[in-house]
């Protein structure tokens, strides 16, 4: 469970209580349909890859030529509005793709200058920035924060160095440094070290650190001792208002509901903010990254020049904690993940901003990288794909070996074979839904509608079905079936209507819509299932005396806590540090 800036908390206008009835007449449904994009301003152009640099010889053309194809393919099944694309390899080749819109609505294309907003792979230049402080003896990674940060509110337990930029101090997510809880201190949902857990908030107390030991703004310290060194005075080191013109626009979900994360889900123009956290506030274009890819290329093989040491490059490549979060067989290291692509280890990160979403991969064995970012933002979407196929290519050009085929932009939606998530579903007010199997697709079929059902997990859907978008279908299973499914707070029963379970009297104060008007906090949608409390698209949370937590977070690393009670209602949810009040929709 986790705050939005990687997606926690979301949807913030989804009613708490509504009734079986509301789910299926809130709106006219046609008798079928999807939830398209937006439609741009005319056909975006067609372009190719733009050769930067020959490099020593090798022939990508067949390979740029099935990547673009694959990009744009990605690009249409999403609805997203453009994409710069970059890739390389370390004898120096550089070729650079611009696809779609930077400005949909005055049509302009996305051209080679346009900067994109990387998000978290900032944290790898965070964490070379201080790693090369370490290399000057300014910094022992090692060694705990607080003898840095003395005045930090840090939790009792000793976080290192080391621990933070591996994501292993225990800190949640994205509580502020200084955060709203009972005794105005952070706090550690594990012992630090033993687990994996994302924390933006560590990244930013690493920001802070290189702040205390080299005088300077955290960002001034990047560009002196990284970005400079690599030739790469022109990326963006805050996201400033100063610099929005060279930035592509960037565009979010229209809709705060569950059925926003769908592909095609409908984008409209994001509102601009100004950023300067060590956490994710780069922009750079293709080109730039490409250069940034040989980097990371030279640090996966040992070889640290002219940023760190060899020894702190080994260190920056060294996995150290086993992580599902970038992948199965993923690792962490310092700011990167080692990621598995066929077998070989490749260094990896995604970035998610307010309206950009971006990847890398950069194979050290093979010599070959590729990086995307998008100017838009989807809960479900980061362009992994295509870096990932991007290195497949480049590998097999290399190796003499036929180009692999192209992934399928929507295979994590597919069904394939029978599901048990299928059949009809009855609520106790006796109207129904069937979920219905078409092709490798699920159909949600109720009042004369007939629209999409995609999985987000193992026992949950989402649907466009406009009088079912505004929660998921969480499914009740036993023995691998599914005898029912809950929407909101309502209960449908396979094949015939049981009664509706009471909800808990003592749950009923904390249940409602509570929103932070900051956009990286949003909201959260707390219900009442029986006598269970869920936060929807979250799961269930289980009181830990005085706060709560999810399920699978007994330490809470994240952690929710309920005051400001008035006529019988919380009107405040902490979530994480961070206040957001209930409101009525």
């Amino acid at each position: 469970m986790r705050i939005t800036r990687r997606g926690w908390l979301g949807a913030t206008a989804a009613l708490a209580g509504a009734s079986a009835a509301e789910a299926v007449h809130a709106a006219p449904a046609p008798s079928a349909g999807t939830a398209p994009a937006a439609a741009p301003a005319a056909v975006a152009p067609l372009s190719r890859f733009l050769i930067r640099a020959p490099g020593a010889g090798h022939n990508y053309d067949d390979a740029l030529t099935a990547l673009a194809d694959y990009a744009r393919a990605e690009l249409a099944a999403w609805g997203l509005p453009g994409m710069t694309l970059s890739v390389t390899d370390a004898e120096g080749f550089v070729a650079t793709l611009t696809l779609g819109w930077a400005d949909r609505e005055r049509g302009v294309p996305v051209g080679p200058r346009h900067l994109f907003q990387i998000g978290s792979i900032s944290k790898s230049f965070i964490a070379l920035t201080v790693l090369a402080l370490a290399d000057q003896g300014r910094i022992d990674l090692d060694a705990p924060l607080a003898r840095y940060l003395p005045e930090a509110p840090l939790p009792p337990e000793p976080i290192t160095v080391a621990q933070l930029l591996s994501h292993t101090s225990g800190l949640a997510d994205d509580p502020p440094e200084f955060p709203r809880t009972l005794d105005g201190r952070l706090w550690c949902g594990f012992a630090p070290g033993s687990h994996f857990s994302y924390s933006n908030t560590g990244y930013r107390l690493l920001g802070r650190l290189i702040e205390r030991v080299s005088g300077e703004a955290h960002q001034s310290a990047v560009r002196r001792l990284v970005r400079d060194k690599l030739g790469l005075e022109g990326m963006a080191g805050v996201i400033s208002q100063g610099a929005r013109g060279q930035f592509a626009v960037g565009y979010w979900p229209a809709d705060h509901v569950a059925a926003a994360v769908l592909p095609g889900a409908p984008l409209e123009f994001a509102s601009w903010h100004e950023e300067d956290n060590p956490a994710g506030s780069l922009g750079g274009t293709g080109e730039q990254m490409a250069v940034y890819l040989r980097t990371l290329l030279r640090l996966g093989r040992g070889q640290g020049a002219p940023i760190v040491s060899d020894a702190a490059a080994r260190r920056f490549a060294a996995a150290v904690i086993d992580t599902n979060e970038f992948g199965p067989g993923a690792r962490y290291a310092c700011g990167v993940a080692v990621v598995p692509i066929d077998g070989a280890a490749c260094l990896h990160h995604t970035g998610g901003m307010m309206a950009f979403s971006s990847s890398f991969h950069a194979d050290p064995a093979a010599g070959v990288g590729g990086f995307a970012s998008v100017n838009a933002r989807n809960e479900g979407y980061r362009p992994r794909q295509t870096t990932a196929y991007a290195v497949r290519l480049m590998r097999a050009v290399r190796a003499g070996k036929p180009l692999p085929t192209a992934p399928d932009p929507l295979a994590s939606y597919r069904f394939m074979g029978a599901s048990p998530l299928l059949g009809t579903f009855v609520s106790a007010a006796g109207e129904a839904v069937t979920l219905a199997a078409r092709g490798d697709s699920v159909r949600v079929i109720a009042r004369g509608g007939d629209f999409r059902a995609l999985p987000q997990g193992p026992a949950r859907l989402i649907t466009d079905h406009p009088g079912l978008s505004r929660f998921g279908l969480d499914a009740v299973m036993e023995d691998g079936n599914a005898v029912g499914f809950w929407w909101g707070e309502t209960l449908f029963s396979r094949a015939a209507a049981r009664p509706q379970p009471v909800p808990a009297e003592r749950l009923r104060p904390m249940a409602g819509v509570y929103l932070n008007r900051d956009p990286w906090v949003g909201g959260a949608t707390v219900l009442v299932r029986g006598d269970t409390l869920v936060v929807e698209g979250r799961g269930p949370i289980v009181d830990r005396g005085g706060w709560w937590s999810g399920e699978k977070d007994p330490g809470g690393v994240e952690r929710l806590r309920f005051d400001g009670h008035l006529n019988g209602k919380a009107q405040r949810l902490n979530a994480s540090g961070q206040d957001l009040l209930r409101i009525t929709v």
